[in-house]
């Protein structure tokens, strides 16, 4: 099991490398997790000298995972929230 916190790194990893084995993307309705990975995603692509906005990099990485699409898109609504909306 991968601490919430172990998240990040593996969020950076997933821009930078392209990595996109089950493995490299938070659980479903796991906010904590997806919090945390969404923070090294997003920290790891301002980092870059990527154009296109983080929104459609995310959905281009998450290509075939709409769910979790949706989940991560629904923070932005919501970062005070304990759950997903």
């Amino acid at each position: 099991m991968v601490a919430d916190r172990d998240w990040f790194p593996i969020g950076e990893r997933v821009y930078r490398e392209g990595r996109r084995d089950a493995e490299s993307f938070p659980p479903l309705n796991d906010i904590e997790a997806q919090r945390w990975w969404l923070g090294g995603f997003g920290a790891a692509w301002a980092c870059g000298p990527d154009e296109r906005s983080v929104d459609e990099v995310l959905a281009l990485t998450l290509k075939g995972r709409a769910e979790l699409l949706r989940q991560l898109r629904s923070h932005r609504a919501g970062w005070g929230s304990r759950r997903v909306q």
